[in-house]
């Protein structure tokens, strides 16, 4: 299975909807900021779609936290304001041990991140519209199957 992952779009999706048309993938999550652009991507792209709310979603659509089973693994996924992950991964790090995760996915800090902590993926795709701390504009691809998780951070060009 192939698992794209995307949120921080804060209504710009037109870069990252490119790429997603170029490599096919089979499901797609969103870590927040601007839910309806995850649920207009993969319902544009023919996708099945997790998304959750970030602290710029004042709509209430969506949930806060999604916990999921995609292709026999655990995924938690959060946008990460309410465990400062500005800060520290730690806090995320615990939740997801506490969620039994295996791969944990959030955004918020416009940063991407792909770690493997103890037997925990902690994933960020950064952001596609509005990178920070002088990353440009990325995603992540994850590809799965019976015991794997491989995780790619995908660097976006106009």
């Amino acid at each position: 299975m192939l698992i794209a992952v995307t949120g921080d779009t804060h209504g710009r999706v037109d870069v990252v909807k490119r790429h997603l048309k170029l490599c096919k993938p089979d499901y797609l999550i969103h870590t927040g900021d601007f839910y309806s652009d995850g649920s207009r991507l993969a319902r544009q792209l023919g996708l099945d779609f997790t998304g959750i709310r970030g602290n710029c979603d004042t709509n209430r659509k969506g949930k806060l936290i999604e916990v999921v089973e995609l292709d026999h693994h655990r995924f938690c996924v959060l946008h990460g304001h309410q465990h400062r992950v500005k800060h520290t991964l730690n806090d995320v790090y615990y939740y997801g041990l506490e969620m039994e995760a295996e791969v944990l996915v959030f955004g918020h800090t416009h940063v991407p991140c792909c770690e493997f902590q103890d037997g925990i993926w902690l994933l960020n795709p950064g952001s596609p519209s509005l990178p920070r701390l002088g990353y440009g504009a990325s995603y992540i691809l994850i590809k799965t199957g019976k015991g794997i998780i491989q995780p790619e951070i995908v660097a976006l060009e106009s």
